[in-house]
Order: structure tokens, then C-alpha cells, then sequence
């Protein structure tokens, strides 16, 4: 058996005003698929279960970026022309990608259903496709109609990404040696939900989650997902959906499958609420100023970089910096490419005069002055430290999540055990985050990522919608894959 893989992912912020061109990707076509991408990715469970199975693996091409603005319609045609121009003249029995599932393109606000239109028109429609999706996809009915099998993440902070590709390809391989038929359910709900407000660490998220894997073991039910949308998407499909991959043979099990785990999912609509303590901007640094244990990890909600956001807003550093309660705080990290060259230009020990960012409540930078500590060269973004006389805060050349990782903090002689603050563009806390740090807060700061989606400039989203529309019905109508 021959089985074509690809990996086309990005989560798209329709609210940042910088668009992301193909310079942003990660490209690779044909066999260099195989050996891109650094961080783990669905990518890699698909391929180890397909070869386990003795399957043969045909690489066609890769497009991954951290999140950020809309697409422009020349790189996704890159993508597109190059999975046909790949797909071409190849005979395979089924076809496996890893998509995000909230690609968002100028002109094309459903991607991911343009992106299998071309798979179909490439091996026809009896060649089995499933795919892996980011639990934050927007599903479509372009995109389920193409599909026959889907599997998503149930983890938010993101743990199960590369055994979720493997779910995806083990479906693949059931249906190809004839041990099921491949069919897909799904119900949507009127509700949008930011990750911040649904770890699955957390009720209402572990009891639905948990639900999920006991409805895997129903006789007929393949694999059981929630897909909660991307809220900082101005999307025509914006939404939350129950979807279910089953055989075919079970129809009546399936549907009342997808209807069940919809209407426990909306039933619990107003207990979603943010599971880290979340206060407002300088209410946060207060609580920080009085925990006694250390570091205080302080995220920076409204400029989330893993969320699409510019993450150079610096409101909430210039009260920081106004503080004198919070000994001296540790700031990462800030994308600005002129800041960072400035720095780097001057080298370690020079004194350089920045104006940092941009406000998001009126027009220029954060005029401020500071030594140069440090400069280190990473993949896929450079990094300087410069300490102000309160703050050590760090500049990166490109949008990055370095931060994410505690660790990082050590390459520049940080220890941030040391430290009683340690604010972090961020949204939920990494895992390794949350395993060090004495007490986590969200600053519910203004930007791209505002977690006040109530007030989100909607022009596009289907109304009406919980909670933007508190009064929105669900209708439990269940579908099914053409």
C-alpha cells in the first residue's frame, strides 16, 4: 500500500494587521518533508504508524508557521499547486495530512477545504483521506465532505500532537485493509471559545474530554473529537463542533453519537471560564507584588504570539517598568526586528536608545534606554537581552515562542528561580511553565489576542453566537459526510 502525506498548518489571526507571506513558512516538497520541522508535529505519528504497518510513505509538501496574520493568496497557491503538482501521476491507496484546521487566506476564508478540493481532484473520490487537526480547527462542510476519518488534539496546553497524527493514520490503515468503512458525523454549536477559557486540565474540559474516550470504545465509533474554533478569527464558520469518525454500518450509533456529545459540550456553555487566576492589567501585577513565593509567571493574554498576535504591544511594559514592587521582572519576549538590530548592531555592553513596539492604545513605541547583556542566534529567530534600569527584557529579530520554555531563560544566565516576576507573552502556560512557577496569573491585556471576545469586532462570524449573543439556540441537526 502507498499512502501520500503533508503538512499544511497555520492558525490564522484575522485580527493582526500583518500579513504572512511564504518567506514566513517552512517549505520543503517531496522527501525533505520528512526531515523539516524541528518542533514534533501530527506529521511524525502519521509516518510511524504508516511505516509500522509496513505501508509505504509518499512525502508530497510541507507549509508550517508560527501563528500569525492572514495569509496572502500567493503563498497559499504555492501550497496548493505544489500538493497537485506533487499528487500528480502518483497511484496511492490513501492520502493522511497534517492540517491546523483555522488557516485563514485573503480571498479564501476556508483553506483547509480548498486544500482537500485539490487532494480530491488529484486521486479521485475512493481514495480514503483522513487527516490530524489542531483541537482549535474551524470545521467546514467543504472540509468534511472530502474527508473520510478525522482525528483532533484533546489536550490544550497541546501534549497529544504527534499521537494524534498516529489516530489519524491508524483509522487510514483500518479502512484500507478492510476492517471498517470510513464515515463521519458531526453537529455544530453557536459558540465561540478561546483556549484560554477550556484547558483540558480543568472542568468543564476533563469530564467532556473523558467522555470523548469512552465514547471511543462504542461498537462502531472510530474516534470522537470537539473542535473549538479559533475566536481571534473573523471567520464565516467560526464555531464549535462534536464531530465523529465512524463506520459506515453504524449510522444510527454514530449520529446519536455526535448529537449526545454536542449537547453535553453546549449544556456546560457557561462554566467555561479561565482556569488560571486572570485579573485586570494592574490588578495583576498587584497580586504578583504580594505572592511571597517565586517566580510569579505573569501572562500577557492580549499579545499571544502562539495566538497570531504581533507580540510588540508594549502597554502593559510601560506599567511594568512604572512599578517599584515587583524587584526586577523579566520580560520575554518582545518582536521587533529594528529594536533587535539596534541591539545586535551595538553588541554586548553598549548602552543603545530603543523605541520598543507599539502601543495598542495610541500611535509609536516605548521609548526606553538600556544596556545590551547579551546576543544568541536560535533557529528561526535571533535574541538580545538588554536591562533597563528595572526590567530585563528580551528582544527577538522575528515572532517566536522561545519563552515557552523555561530553560531558555538559562542560556542568558537568568535564573529565574531567583526572580519574584516573569512576565510572558503568552496565553495558557506551557506545561514546563507550570511545573516551576510558584503561582501563574493572566493579565488580561488589549491586542490581538483580547480575551474579551464579547467586544470582538465581528463582521463576518455567524450571529447568533454564544457568548457574543447570549440568547444563541443549538440546533442538533446532525450531518454527514457526503
Amino acid at each position: 500500500m502507498r499512502v501520500a502525506v503533508a503538512t499544511l498548518s497555520h492558525e490564522t489571526n484575522t485580527f493582526t494587521d500583518r500579513p504572512t507571506t511564504l518567506t514566513d513558512f517552512e517549505t520543503a516538497t517531496g522527501d525533505a518533508v520528512l526531515d523539516s520541522f524541528a518542533a514534533k508535529r501530527s506529521l511524525d505519528g502519521i509516518v510511524d504508524r504508516l511505516r509500522e504497518a509496513d505501508v509505504e510513505v509518499v512525502p508530497t509538501v510541507g507549509a508550517a508557521n508560527i501563528p500569525s496574520g492572514t495569509i496572502t493568496p500567493d503563498a497559499f497557491e504555492w501550497m496548493r499547486s505544489e500538493l497537485a503538482t506533487q499528487l500528480d501521476g502518483e497511484s496511492v491507496d490513501g492520502v493522511c495530512l497534517d492540517l491546523h484546521g483555522s488557516m485563514y487566506v485573503d480571498g479564501e476564508p476556508d483553506p483547509e477545504g480548498a486544500i482537500l478540493e485539490t487532494v480530491r481532484e488529484a486521486v479521485g473520490d475512493d481514495v480514503p483521506v483522513t487527516v490530524a487537526l489542531d483541537m482549535h480547527a474551524t470545521i467546514t462542510e467543504r472540509m468534511v465532505d472530502r474527508l473520510d476519518g478525522v482525528a483532533g488534539y484533546r489536550t490544550a496546553p497541546h501534549t497529544d500532537v504527534v499521537e494524534t497524527g498516529e489516530r489519524a493514520a491508524d483509522m487510514l490503515v483500518d479502512h484500507l485493509r478492510g476492517e471498517l468503512d470510513l464515515a463521519l458525523a458531526w453537529a455544530s454549536m453557536p459558540m465561540i471559545l478561546a483556549g484560554e477559557r477550556s484547558e483540558t486540565e480543568a472542568e468543564p474540559m476533563v469530564t467532556l474530554i473523558e467522555r470523548l474516550r469512552e465514547t471511543d470504545e462504542r461498537p462502531g465509533v472510530v474516534d470522537a473529537n470537539y473542535f473549538l474554533g479559533f475566536p481571534w478569527a473573523d471567520s464565516p464558520h467560526a464555531g464549535c463542533h462534536a464531530l465523529v469518525t465512524g463506520d459506515a454500518s453504524a449510522r444510527e450509533t454514530v449520529t446519536e453519537t455526535a448529537t449526545d456529545l454536542a449537547s453535553a459540550f453546549w449544556d456546560r456553555r457557561s462554566e467555561f471560564d479561565f482556569t488560571t487566576e486572570a485579573h485586570a492589567p494592574a490588578d495583576a501585577l498587584t497580586v504578583a507584588a504580594e505572592e511571597n513565593g517565586r517566580p510569579v509567571a505573569v501572562a500577557e493574554t492580549g499579545d499571544i504570539p502562539g495566538a497570531g498576535a504581533s507580540q510588540d504591544a508594549v502597554d502593559f511594559l510601560e506599567q511594568l517598568i512604572d512599578r517599584d514592587d515587583l524587584e526586577r521582572p523579566v520580560v520575554a519576549i518582545y518582536a521587533d526586528a529594528d529594536s533587535y538590530a539596534t541591539c545586535a548592531d551595538a553588541g554586548a555592553g553598549a548602552t543603545v536608545d530603543l523605541e520598543l513596539g507599539q502601543f495598542v492604545d495610541r500611535e509609536g513605541g516605548l521609548e526606553i534606554t538600556g544596556t545590551v547583556e547579551q546576543v544568541e542566534a536560535y533557529d528561526r529567530a535571533d535574541v538580545a537581552l538588554l536591562a533597563t534600569d528595572s526590567v530585563d527584557i528580551f528582544i527577538a529579530d522575528a515572532k517566536t515562542n522561545l519563552h515557552r520554555d523555561p530553560d531558555f531563560f538559562a542560556n542568558f544566565d537568568i535564573d529565574i528561580a531567583e526572580r519574584k516576576t516573569v512576565v510572558l507573552k503568552s496565553g495558557y502556560l506551557s506545561p514546563a511553565w507550570k511545573a516551576v512557577a510558584a503561582k501563574r496569573l493572566f493579565a488580561l491585556t488589549a491586542g490581538d489576542t483580547d480575551q474579551r471576545i464579547e467586544a470582538a469586532p465581528y463582521e463576518h462570524v455567524p450571529r447568533p453566537i454564544y457568548p457574543v449573543d447570549p440568547d444563541a439556540a443549538f440546533d442538533e441537526t446532525v450531518r454527514w459526510s457526503a
